[in-house]
């Protein structure tokens, strides 16, 4: 397997990103206001109910493990086979036509530091042959470092390719926040910042690697995207981000048909 160089182009992290966190502290009472509100406003919406694992019939069984936060945890959804990794090995097993199991392992609000301090013995039970990763949300939403979450980003490639020796890893792209309705402004941009400094700054030390890939940003967000909440995906959202996700990595030469 040979992952082919993404098409698109990506310009590195600039200033305008890196200065999101120390312009944070300096507004966070306005900051911290916001969320606040928001959280007020928003309805908080729970994980979808266990099991968090199934599998599709079919020749040369795929297993795929997802790691992360909410949209592992399928929050915004009241069935786990509407969330973001079963129809990701739905749509997988309609393209390939092989079959497919898969698990998900994490939690709603996790951050990378609470990844890897919690969820990496579950993660690394059971082999795999593809591993999906979508995290990094709370870490920009929390303003965590920019540079404490790089050194867990890279701690977390090693992990998982010395658990999964054998598998592809794919990291979905952090949110566009700027599209995100039920945030108010600043937070929405200072939020949006920092993701693309997270973003900008660890999509080369994934690209770098023969056996890992991100996927490139959306270019926007449907009309079905969101969940009632206005910041989780809806069953339209999971089922057009994770079919979006499978034709990117079949594109670049990640999954074997």
């Amino acid at each position: 397997m040979a992952i082919e160089p993404s098409p698109h182009t990506f310009e590195p992290a600039g200033l305008s990103h890196k200065a999101a966190w120390p312009l944070a502290l300096g507004i966070s009472p306005l900051l911290y206001a916001q969320g606040k509100w928001v959280r007020k406003q928003v309805p908080r919406l729970p994980p979808a109910p266990q099991p968090w694992a199934g599998s599709v019939e079919g020749p040369r069984e795929l297993k795929v493990l997802g790691l992360g936060d909410s949209t592992i945890a399928g929050v915004g959804v009241s069935d786990a086979r509407h969330g973001l990794i079963p129809q990701f090995s739905l749509a997988l097993h309609e393209t390939t036509q092989r079959g497919v199991s898969w698990r998900s392992v994490g939690e709603s609000g996790a951050t990378s530091k609470d990844i890897l301090g919690r969820f990496l013995e579950p993660a690394l039970v059971e082999g795999a042959d593809i591993v999906f990763v979508s995290l990094g949300a709370n870490d920009a939403k929390d303003l965590k470092p920019l540079g404490a979450t790089l050194s867990r980003f890279e701690r977390l490639l090693n992990v998982l390719h010395d658990g999964h020796p054998d598998a592809v890893l794919i990291f979905s792209s952090l949110p566009a926040f700027y599209l995100f309705p039920t945030l108010p402004q600043p937070l929405r941009t200072i939020m949006y910042a920092h993701a693309q400094a997270i973003e900008r700054s660890i999509r080369p030390m994934i690209e770098s690697l023969p056996y890992a890939m991100m996927s490139p940003p959306p270019s926007g967000y449907h009309d079905r995207f969101f969940a009632i909440d206005g910041f989780h995906p809806s069953e339209d959202g999971y089922r057009d981000w994770a079919r979006w996700a499978v034709d990117d990595a079949i594109a670049r030469g990640a999954l074997e048909l």
